[in-house]
Order: structure tokens, then sequence, then C-alpha cells
């Protein structure tokens, strides 16, 4: 577990130097959303794109995608145990589900690999092109029921995820990688420039979005969607990879992926569809800075295994 903290020490002092960089004016707040704009659309994509491309897929990326999705529904249900503890909010209950739910994917690729190595973070990679669809239909999904004034067509949802640049670069990943294409020369080597900028692009995005002071919003809510995300999700996605057969590197990626902090790209999904963006700011901080003791304690668990 020592080990595990240490390596991720580097992920989170990039997190750190990001908030460092926004709170201190050096990059001024109104220049993040275009750098969020172009982590999202060209760098993150770019870099899923080239590590699925380049994956090795055997018999037993089937079991941990299964173990995967699986943990995914289960804590979409589970969440709706976050109901009662609204008092009728429903703009907090779509939020506070959404915390306990989405995960962070730039901070576990960067955890996964320095903990585990560059399997692990091709892996890692490889469940984002499955689980982005199912976590982004739930989500939006329970924001059109319970969001404030929200009712968007199925249609509209649909739409939103063809043209989602990340689902559509892990799309055409996995297909090359299937139909044995492999990219050679000047456009490989383009490939790797640009997306070997996603990984800290993307964490000193996270760094720049965290507040603070929105984590005393709704305590026992807030509480509850932390203990969610971080201690229930994690025991989820490990025994469901037990009982799929799994061990070793795949379980402590489940592991990994179940104790991962809520996404940046929350606070923006539940503002434009009537959630409570407060209540989502604190559990992104909250979760974010928890998870430098989730994430090791969870794989503590998982290698603890019989």
């Amino acid at each position: 577990m020592t080990e595990a903290i240490a390596a991720l020490i580097p992920v989170f002092l990039v997190i750190l130097a990001g908030y460092a960089a926004r709170a201190s004016g050096l990059v001024p707040e109104a220049a993040w959303g275009g750098v969020n704009r172009v982590a999202y659309n060209i760098l993150a994509p770019t870099f899923m794109f080239g590590e699925i491309m380049r994956a090795d897929l055997s018999l037993d990326e089937l079991a941990f995608t299964g173990a995967t999705m699986g943990g995914f529904a289960v804590m979409g249900a589970l969440g709706f145990l976050l109901l009662p503890l609204t008092a009728g909010d429903r703009p907090a209950f779509a939020s506070a589900h959404q915390g306990a739910l989405r995960w962070n994917t730039f901070v576990i690729l960067a955890a996964s690999a320095a903990i585990l190595g560059p399997e692990a973070s091709a892996l890692i990679t490889l469940i984002m092109g499955p689980s982005i669809p199912l976590v982004n239909i739930i989500t939006v999904l329970v924001h059109a029921r319970w969001g404030h004034a929200q009712n968007p067509s199925l249609r509209g949802i649909a739409r939103s995820l063809l043209v989602n640049p990340i689902l559509i670069a892990c799309a055409a990943g996995l297909l090359l990688n299937l139909a044995g294409v492999r990219l050679t020369g000047h456009i490989e080597a383009l490939g790797r420039i640009i997306g070997n900028g996603a990984l800290g692009t993307t964490l000193l995005c996270v760094g720049a979005g965290l507040a603070p002071a929105a984590m005393l919003s709704r305590p026992v809510l807030m509480a509850s969607a932390v203990l969610m995300k971080l201690v229930l999700a994690p025991i989820v996605f490990i025994g469901l990879g037990r009982l799929a057969g799994l061990d070793g590197l795949h379980l402590a990626c489940l592991a990994m992926i179940g104790a991962a902090p809520s996404p940046p790209g929350a606070y923006t999904l539940t503002r434009e569809m009537g959630g409570d963006p407060q209540l989502m700011a604190g559990l992104i901080t909250a979760t974010t800075l928890l998870s430098a003791i989730a994430i090791p304690t969870a794989l503590a668990l998982s290698s603890g295994l019989p």
C-alpha cells in the first residue's frame, strides 16, 4: 500500500499544480475552458485511439469488460439509495447520483500506469469504449427525470453519444485493433506526439476545477455519495471481478475503477441539465482528494484476497 501511495504522489502533485495555476491567476480562469476543450476534443481522443488500437486483446478482456459494465450497472441502481436523503430536492439527487457513478478516467489512467505499469493503463483505456456510453446514458436519463425543467428526447441523447469524440476514438481504435490494422511511420508518430499531451493537460484541468468551499454543501448527502463512490463501489467492482474468475492485474484494475473520483465533466453535465452545480463541484473535489487514500486501499483489498 505504501508503494501505491508513493506512486500516486506525482499524479496528485500535477492536480495540485492545476489548482495553484488557477487560484494564483497564473492561468486566468477564463482560459481553462479552452484548455478543457483542447484536452477533451483532441488530446484525449488521440491518446485513447492509439492505446486501444495497440492493446493486446484476449478472452480475459471479455470477462474484465463484463465485470466492469456490471459494476457500473449495479452502482447505477444503488445510487437510488441516495434519493431519500435529498428531502425532495430533485436536482440534488441527480447530481449526487452522478457523483456516485461516474469515474475520472484520466486520473485512473495516470494512476494505473504509475502503480501497475503500461499493461494496466491499456486495460483502463480499453474499458473506456463500452463504459462511456453506458455511464452517460444512465446519468443523462437520471438528469432527464430528476433535473430541473429537463425532458430531452431519446434522439437528443443518442446524438450526444454518437458525436462524443472520446467515444468515437475508442470505437475506431477497437475496430482497427480487431481488423489487425496497425498505423506506422509519420501517422503513428503524429498520434503519439498529440496523445502524449493528454494525461498532463487533463490532470491540470482536474486541479483547476477543484472547489474546496463547495464541499460544505449538503454535508449528509455529500458524505453519503462520497462513501458510495469511494467505499462501496470498489467492493462491488472487486466482487464482480471475483465472480468472473479474474485476479491479478485485472482485479487490481477493477479496484482502481471502483475507487476512481468523480470527473470534472460531471459538473458540465449537471449544470446543463438542471442538476445542483454546487453539490457536484463539492463531490468532484471531495472524491478527487480522498481518492488518494481510496485507490491504495482498494488495491490492497484486491491483492489481499485469496
